[in-house]
């Protein structure tokens, strides 16, 4: 989730499990409006508000970006799981744009199914996914795993976009803007001209690229190309 000002103090650091693309750790010190954006993954998330009882909620994938509103002194804990991990009584079919409450006992335990865990915090979240991996609550799907990679199946194309929908909540199709998109924006970022970037990622044509971005990440070419890059340098 990208943000305009700084309401918060944030912290996010790379996982050290095969099935985690990143976790964060997010506080806000003053109300705030933000914008979800669709980047592949879904999650685990642990929100409490302005000091209240401890929620756990579990969002699916999102095809489209989404407002959301933060309230000083919130705290959330977001474990982003990789497109190919799903858990199997909860396909990513059924939370496809939607969020699922995960019952919270005593702001220290969450159930998951009719299994029990202790919460996790931010520096031992692969204990946590350890754990569900383990009660099979957790799984990688290979035929989501290969078609992401580009790998050959023994699939038809037809069925690989059906099964990747059911495992994913979006069709290989979708995923694959929508990493078009980012990666469209990142070379905006760096300089490159909206020509030069509908070229070189097969965007018919300029006005496609910005359909594209407007779709996906809610913003223009123009918009994006005046954000900061990596290093911290604005154009």
């Amino acid at each position: 989730m990208p943000f305009t000002e700084r309401p918060i103090v944030e912290q996010e650091r790379a996982a050290d499990s095969p099935l985690v693309a990143k976790i964060r750790r997010v506080r806000y010190t003053a109300d705030a409006a933000e914008t979800a954006l669709p980047d592949g993954a879904w999650d685990l998330l642990f929100l409490r508000r302005a000091g209240g009882p401890l929620i756990a909620i579990q969002t699916g994938q999102i095809a489209a970006p989404v407002a959301v509103e933060g309230f000083a002194g919130d705290e959330m804990l977001i474990v982003a799981f990789r497109p190919e991990v799903y858990m199997p009584r909860l396909p990513g079919r059924m939370t496809v744009n939607q969020g699922v409450q995960r019952p919270v006992e005593h702001d220290r335990q969450v159930w998951v199914d009719a299994e029990r865990f202790e919460v996790p915090s931010f520096d031992n979240v692969e204990h946590f996914v350890a754990a569900l991996a383990r009660k099979g609550l957790l799984e990688r799907d290979p035929v989501v795993s290969r078609a992401l990679s580009g790998a050959r199946q023994r699939l038809d194309e037809r069925s690989i976009q059906r099964h990747f929908a059911e495992v994913s909540g979006l069709g290989l199709k979708a995923f694959q803007q929508i990493a078009r998109a980012h990666e469209a924006a990142h070379r905006l970022r760096q300089g490159q001209t909206p020509s030069q970037v509908a070229a070189e990622l097969e965007f018919t044509d300029q006005a496609h690229l910005s359909h594209s971005l407007k779709r996906f990440l809610g913003q223009t070419p123009r918009q994006i190309a005046k954000q900061a890059d990596p290093d911290g340098t604005v154009r």
